[in-house]
């Protein structure tokens, strides 16, 4: 599918607040862009069929759920480790995120935790096949929505 600037603009504004109404969009964006509420239901609906738009969700405060801790824990393991990791992650409710990454490390795990005492489970349970480094997550000041600047234009 070629994404054009209409349609980035369309994902930027629901990355921005996916509750607004299709209509709410195009009295915002629609005028701008020169796309009819209809036209802009098709454009999404045809953004939804491509994988474009994998699902829409809310933002969820963990400090608002007694979860005031997040921990980066890297972890190194051999190539036959890899697919137990994967089945362990999906396992442990702690496990906002894992990246498997290149270079000295196999994977990035971002976990959520209440206190320290979960945080000791979690890498017990991390180290198990494998060795694990953890930092703490001090504060997340960038975490960014894709942007119509940072998506790759189309091939003409």
């Amino acid at each position: 599918m070629n994404i054009d600037k209409k349609d980035r603009l369309i994902l930027e504004a629901l990355q921005t607040d996916a509750r607004q109404s299709l209509a709410a969009i195009g009295k915002r964006i629609g005028k701008r862009i020169g796309l009819s509420q209809p036209a802009m239901s098709e454009r999404v609906r045809k953004l939804e069929e491509a994988g474009v738009i994998e699902g829409y969700g809310a933002r969820v405060n963990l400090r608002a759920l007694g979860v005031g801790l997040q921990a980066i824990i890297r972890i190194d393991t051999t190539h036959a480790g890899i697919a137990r990791y994967l089945k362990l992650f999906e396992s442990m409710p702690e496990v906002l995120s894992a990246d498997r990454v290149t270079g000295e490390d196999c994977f990035f795990v971002r976990c959520a935790i209440a206190e320290p005492a979960d945080l000791e489970r979690v890498v017990d349970a991390l180290a198990v096949d494998g060795s694990v480094t953890t930092s703490l997550v001090l504060s997340s000041p960038v975490n960014k929505r894709v942007t119509v600047h940072a998506a790759r234009p189309p091939k003409k």
